[in-house]
């Protein structure tokens, strides 16, 4: 679907995808080795190595003389589990994003990403450090910065809304605790970006913020209860001298969900919301040459979930989703809905390895706009088992 676009477009997406077709394939003729999870390596650190590529194409609406917006998105990873309390991960994204507004797709040909986890005290206690390093990054016009704003701020169809990655540091600790039938978890992170050269000659600082979130499960013989509760409270962005340029409105989460499963079929049913604050004006009145907005594009979200998976032999899973979304503003002058359903595989090869592929479709009418468009999604995840999931029958593919 992807051919569809300009000729200008399309050599990075022919790139990103044989990029992406290699990379999986010299994965999967390891996988066709000898199980490694078997004879000598079975004193050897548990590992694994990931691989996915996601794509979105926009069909509606479409605009004369101009590409629909698209997104496609490789990524590989490896996580390594050297210790029993601690593990490491290390991935590279390269991904291409034309968004609605767009003059000129964003590229971004490499981001590393980083994290390392440890257990502080055993089955309570959890840290977590990590951060994006854009090894090479695209810029956009000035012109698109109007484009930008919305597309972060306001509806936006695309899949990956946050397609930017600017260089940033990221903490987190967060605990659980189990009793009877309930468990419980929290904790709160923060992330501190850096200099963001989006805009050429325009670098800023984006927004650093703090995230506190709870869950609490309860779990009984008809069913199993989940609640979530997420607050992400910004602070504020500035320019590079580090004048305050406005304050991002916080953003408030909540979702309830009931899971039921039998023999070979669950389904499970959600109700959730996303509340966004609105943005501050600036503190300080400079003179810009970005594209101002004529609005406060900040959206509120209401939406129902509904899934049901089978698995009709203990290697192989379907799964449907269904998610109608309500999207509004505070003062009615912006209204509208979106619906997505999808379609999903996973099979388990070789005993421990996972394969996965889904289909999405999407239809929503917002501000006198309808919205029509298709993704995919695939990956494949080699698995090698430890010593300690040999000796205990674990999996590391949880902890990651």
């Amino acid at each position: 679907m992807l051919s569809l676009q300009s000729g200008s477009t399309w050599p990075m997406t022919r790139f990103a995808f044989l990029a992406g077709l290699i990379l999986m394939a010299a994965v999967c003729v390891c996988a066709q080795k000898p199980d490694t999870t078997e004879g000598a390596q079975e004193h050897g650190f548990p590992w694994i190595a990931h691989s996915s590529v996601d794509a979105f194409y926009l069909s509606s609406p479409a605009e004369p003389g101009k590409a629909n917006p698209y997104q496609v998105s490789l990524y590989q990873g490896f996580t390594i589990q050297s210790l029993a309390f601690a593990w490491f991960h290390i991935g590279l994204r390269s991904r291409e994003t034309l968004a609605p507004g767009f003059s000129a797709p964003y590229r971004e040909p490499l981001a590393l990403k980083l994290q390392a986890s440890a257990e502080i005290l055993r089955d309570y206690l959890y840290v977590t450090m990590g951060g994006n390093i854009p090894l090479y990054g695209d810029t956009i016009p000035i012109a698109d910065s109007l484009a930008l704003y919305r597309v972060t701020n306001g509806y936006s169809p695309m899949p990956f809304s946050a397609f930017l990655s600017p260089r940033a540091l990221q903490a987190a600790i967060f605990g659980r605790y189990a009793w009877t039938n309930w468990t419980l978890l929290g904790g709160f992170g923060y992330a501190r970006p850096a200099l963001f050269h989006l805009i050429q000659d325009r670098a800023f600082f984006p927004a650093a913020y703090f995230d506190f979130s709870g869950r609490a499960v309860y779990q009984t013989r008809e069913g199993r209860h989940r609640w979530d509760a997420k607050a992400s409270l910004y602070g504020d962005e500035g320019n590079d001298i580090r004048i305050p340029a406005h304050n991002e409105g916080d953003l408030y989460q909540l979702r309830y969900e009931y899971l039921k499963s039998l023999k070979r079929v669950a389904w499970q049913t959600g109700l959730g919301a996303a509340v966004k604050m609105p943005d501050a004006n600036r503190r300080l009145k400079l003179i810009s040459d970005l594209q101002p907005p004529d609005r406060d594009d900040n959206l509120q979200r209401v939406y129902l979930e509904l899934s049901l998976v089978w698995a009709p032999d203990p290697d192989i899973l379907w799964r449907f989703h269904l998610a109608p979304k309500a999207v509004f503003s505070w003062n009615g002058s912006q209204i509208g809905h979106e619906t997505e359903a999808g379609l999903g595989m996973g099979l388990r090869i070789w005993e421990y390895h996972r394969i996965r592929v889904a289909g999405t479709i999407l239809y929503g009418q917002v501000a006198d706009r309808t919205y029509t468009g298709f993704g995919i999604h695939g990956e494949f995840a080699f698995r090698h088992l430890g010593f300690q999931d040999i000796d205990e029958g674990g999996d590391p593919g949880d902890k990651e």
